[in-house]
Formats: structure tokens, C-alpha cells, sequence
């Protein structure tokens, strides 16, 4: 049952994957997502449906049109292959112990947010964009599910209005420190380096990490984002892609949904060893 389960999980994550990367390539072009249907983009022949089968058929076209042999990104299995993965993780991580029903609810809010950090990540990759329907959508999720978990909460006599509503007071407060802890980065960065330190789509990005995780979240994916994009701005000046005294843009909104993938599967551990610290 549970090989069943952790198979469906990998299988659903392909297959939104497949459909995000319409969204990752329709969305910034300003071209519907229902409608024409998926095409080849070089002869726009339609594909069929066992030309669609994610990571499937890209392997068995071996990477090009059916129609004009075209050659097809490896970028189309590749977001498959990482909805996959992380669907298939997200299960492991908090479902293979806990068939219950909070614990159903708390998987399918981090595919849904998962989802939209890897349309997010793309796309900003590609612009140096991030779409408001991934950042405020993102608030808009944390907030919809601290309202959901106030309902549920079990209370008892005697409770206070404070911890009555403290799953909503969490995710609002959440939202407001992850966003008004990076406009002040954004802010800081400015005036010292002169110019647009970061968009304000990350600030936003930012916010909806709070709202959904919680402010110690925000605080830890800061953390953990700085780090991951310091480490590739690096190895960007040692692949000399980059120069020493030079600005050169890197979009930050694949290092926030990184550092906060990192808060997904090792929070408590992460927390555990920064508190060990002061021991």
C-alpha cells in the first residue's frame, strides 16, 4: 500500500510538472494555458497524448519533435523529474507515518506550495520575474490555511483568545516578518550598493514563506538562501562568468524556494542543532 502510494506521489508530481511547464513557458508570453493545446512550439504540430506522457515520452523521442524532429529542451524533463521527486518527499517526509487527516491536509498544501515555487523558480531564472500569482498566491495560501487550522483547533475550557487563534496570529504574523525582514534587506542593499538591490517580487516571495511556515521559517530560509546563492555566485567567478568588482544580476527567487525546501525536510533538525549551539 504505502509503494503504491509513494509511486502515486512521484506519478502526480510528473504529471502537474508537465503541466507547470506550460505555465513556465505560456504565462511570461502572455498566451492562455487552456487553449491552443500543447504543440510543438518550432512546426506547431499537436502533440498527441502518448507524446505527452511525462518523462516518458521525452525519453522515448529521445528528446525531439515526433513531427519535425526538432530538438526538445531537456528543461521539460528535468521539471518533471524534479515535481517527481519532491511530490515523492514530501510523502515520505510526512505521510508514510501519519494517514490522518491533518497530516493529508499539511502534504497537499506543500505540493500546492511546492508547485508554485518551481513555476516561480523558472521563471525568474528566465527574467528575472517572479509572478504575482506565485508570490501573493503564496500569502494568500498561508493565510487560507491558518483560518482552516483556527476552525479546526481543538480548544478546552479555559483557552485564551491569544492561543485560540494563534494558527492564524502564526501565519499573519508570519507574512509580515518574512515581508518586512527583506524590504529591509531590499532597503539596506540599496542605499549601500546605489541601485535595486533585489525585486520586490522576493520580497513578496518572502512573505508567503511566513505565512505558510511561520516566522522562524522566514528567518531560517534566509539563512539558507543567502548561503545557497553565495555559493553559485562563487562558482560563477571561478567559471569566470561572472567578474570581481562587477555587478552582475542573479535572481534570488530559486534561492528562497531552495532555503525554504531546506526548511521543509530538515526544520526541526536544523532548529534542534542552531539551539544546540548556545548549549
Amino acid at each position: 500500500m504505502k509503494e503504491c502510494l509513494g509511486f502515486f506521489s512521484f506519478w502526480l508530481g510528473a504529471c502537474i510538472a508537465s503541466f507547470l511547464n506550460v505555465v513556465i513557458w505560456r504565462i511570461p508570453r502572455g498566451e492562455s494555458i487552456v487553449s491552443p493545446p500543447s504543440h510543438c512550439p518550432k512546426c506547431n504540430a499537436h502533440i498527441r497524448w502518448w507524446q505527452n506522457i511525462p518523462i516518458v515520452s521525452w525519453l522515448m523521442l529521445r528528446g525531439r519533435c515526433a513531427n519535425c524532429r526538432s530538438p526538445i529542451s531537456p528543461r521539460y524533463i528535468l521539471v518533471e523529474a524534479i515535481g517527481g521527486v519532491l511530490f515523492l518527499a514530501v510523502f515520505l517526509r510526512f505521510g508514510l507515518y501519519n494517514p490522518l487527516a491533518w497530516s493529508i491536509m499539511r502534504i497537499v498544501v506543500i505540493w500546492i506550495w511546492i508547485s508554485l515555487m518551481i513555476v516561480g523558480s523558472f521563471i525568474d531564472y528566465d527574467l528575472q520575474l517572479l509572478p504575482d500569482f506565485v508570490t501573493v498566491g503564496g500569502m494568500i495560501l498561508g493565510v487560507g490555511v491558518g483560518v482552516i487550522n483556527t476552525v479546526l483547533y481543538p480548544t478546552y475550557e479555559g483557552m485564551s483568545m491569544l492561543e485560540r487563534y494563534m494558527p492564524l496570529i502564526m501565519s499573519i504574523g508570519g507574512l509580515a516578518f518574512g515581508f518586512g525582514l527583506l524590504w529591509l534587506v531590499r532597503w539596506l542593499g540599496t542605499k549601500a550598493f546605489r541601485r535595486e538591490a533585489m525585486g520586490m517580487g522576493d520580497v513578496f516571495l518572502m512573505g508567503a514563506v511566513g505565512a505558510i511556515f511561520g516566522p522562524v521559517a522566514v528567518l531560517a530560509t534566509l539563512i539558507l538562501s543567502s548561503l545557497f546563492g553565495s555559493l553559485v555566485g562563487f562558482g560563477m567567478i571561478l567559471a569566470a562568468k561572472a567578474k570581481l568588482g562587477r555587478f552582475t544580476a542573479i535572481p534570488y527567487g530559486p534561492y528562497i524556494c531552495l532555503g525554504c525546501l531546506g526548511w521543509i525536510f530538515y526544520g526541526p533538525e536544523l532548529l534542534a542543532w542552531y539551539m544546540g549551539l548556545f548549549k
